[in-house]
């Protein structure tokens, strides 16, 4: 019988991932092999489900702490076959062909060829910047293109990896100093749940960024430029509970008024801006907000709101509530963002902590909403939120709507480029010191 082939998965949150890939590998691997899990402290979710499915693996390796790749290094201590696999948790493997599985096609690969140490799959559905790496690699005996690849099933003979596991890389390069081959199976293909990340999971993407260089931030990660840019706490603070309100009321649909600035379509892409003197949309709800409850909103930008809408009118301003139009009533006045919540939200919207936040206000945006939601009870502080609701019916012409709203640009965190650039120098070179001189020490071994 064929000797069983480890196959070592590294988890970071991301659970339905997780769950696709280690379903496909179940029903899609003839080889035998034997799965295990090396968990970078996902939170609650994604640990939770590895308990309750411990069984399917061989074993599941809790670190305390995110070793972010160099994690897989436990997962390669803990297992001693002569061939293993490491993947990122996030590929499906394809159904196998008349040659067998993919593994079963690696492994033979791997034993036609064995001055190659390392073997990855190729990605069928991977972003074109992320294949862009492929094309004009050299093609090997018309199946293996010599190529660097990215941490995507990839079969490692361990004779061959001579030092700890730090990034692919460092690993490919040690691989090639010490005499082999790197390269991807040209035909042997599966699918990388990973290109959604810019929108279901974009914070991830900035962190994994941010952990490849000293005091680096994802400058230049390609997926980012697909996802929203992320929104402030103190935009967040602020839209929260004006949304609340206009939930309340039933309101199915609402464009914003700038006053002067965006705050719902800052917090949720969807919701159209427009600033004064611009041409409205027909609708049955407008939106303005104030960020000071000492700025009083614009008499003119209020008669703009209460001409285009055709139901409601939500104002988020100070203490002295604004006087409605003819044919429109103050039903109702609800609390605004508590000061004390609003001052720490404000707080963390500055640079150093927007670097610390990422884009988890895109990723957890109704979390964070639900959290700023909840900050408006009792007095509420000064800011509070209106609503108007009109009882004249509404005149026949209104406003046209104006062109589409330009897509927002993507987000670049306050950070100086040549820090950027200095400290994934500095990560790299650090890292490539270190693999020389653990390559050094196992000479003549």
């Amino acid at each position: 019988m064929a000797e069983p082939v480890d196959i070592i998965l590294l988890s970071y949150n991301r659970r339905e991932y997780l769950a696709q890939m280690v379903t496909a590998l179940e029903e899609r691997t003839h080889w035998p092999h034997r799965v295990s899990v090396v968990d970078n402290l996902s939170g609650p979710e994604t640990r939770q489900w590895l308990r309750e499915n411990a069984g399917r693996f061989h074993q599941v390796i809790w670190n305390d702490r995110n070793e972010h790749l160099a994690g897989f290094q436990r997962g390669i201590a803990a297992t001693a076959g002569a061939l293993f696999v490491l993947s990122d948790a996030d590929i499906v493997v394809g159904e196998p062909t008349a040659d067998g599985c993919w593994l079963t096609r690696l492994v033979a690969l791997a034993d036609r060829h064995p001055d190659f140490g390392l073997l990855g799959v190729r990605l069928d559905s991977v972003t074109e910047a992320r294949n862009a790496r492929l094309e004009g690699a050299p093609l090997v005996d018309g199946e293996i293109l010599e190529a660097a690849t990215g941490v995507w099933l990839n079969l490692i003979r361990r004779e061959a990896l001579r030092i700890p596991y730090m990034s692919d890389g460092i690993t490919g390069h040690a691989l090639r100093r010490t005499g082999y081959r790197v390269g991807v199976a040209a035909d042997i293909y599966a699918t990388h749940l990973g290109d959604a990340d810019a929108q279901t999971h974009p914070d991830y993407l900035a962190r994994k960024q941010r952990a490849s260089g000293w005091r680096t931030t994802y400058p230049r990660y390609p997926e980012l430029v697909e996802s929203s840019r992320p929104p402030t706490l103190a935009a967040l603070a602020l839209a929260a509970p004006l949304l609340k309100a206009i939930e309340r009321s039933d309101v199915s649909a609402v464009v914003e008024l700038r006053a002067p600035h965006a705050v719902l379509a800052a917090v949720h892409p969807r919701i159209a801006s427009y600033g004064a003197g611009e041409e409205l949309p027909r609708g049955p709800a407008i939106a303005l907000a104030s960020s000071s409850a000492d700025a009083a909103v614009d008499p003119a930008l209020l008669g703009q709101a209460f001409a285009a809408a055709s139901e409601w009118v939500f104002v988020l301003a100070g203490a002295a509530p604004p006087l409605p139009a003819a044919g429109w009533t103050l039903i109702g006045e609800h609390a605004g963002p508590d000061p004390v919540v609003l001052g720490l939200a404000r707080l963390a919207s500055r640079p150093r902590w927007r670097r610390r936040l990422l884009y988890s206000t895109v990723e957890h945006r109704d979390a964070w909403l639900a959290l700023f939601a909840a900050s408006a009870f009792g007095d509420g502080g000064p800011l509070r939120i209106y609503a108007f609701r009109r009882t004249d019916p509404p005149p026949a012409e209104g406003w046209i709507a104006s062109a589409t709203q330009p897509p927002p640009s993507p987000f670049q965190p306050p950070m100086r480029i040549r820090r950027r650039r200095l400290g994934t120098l500095v990560t790299k070179l650090r890292r490539l010191i270190r693999a020389e001189w653990l390559l050094f020490r196992t000479r003549g071994r």
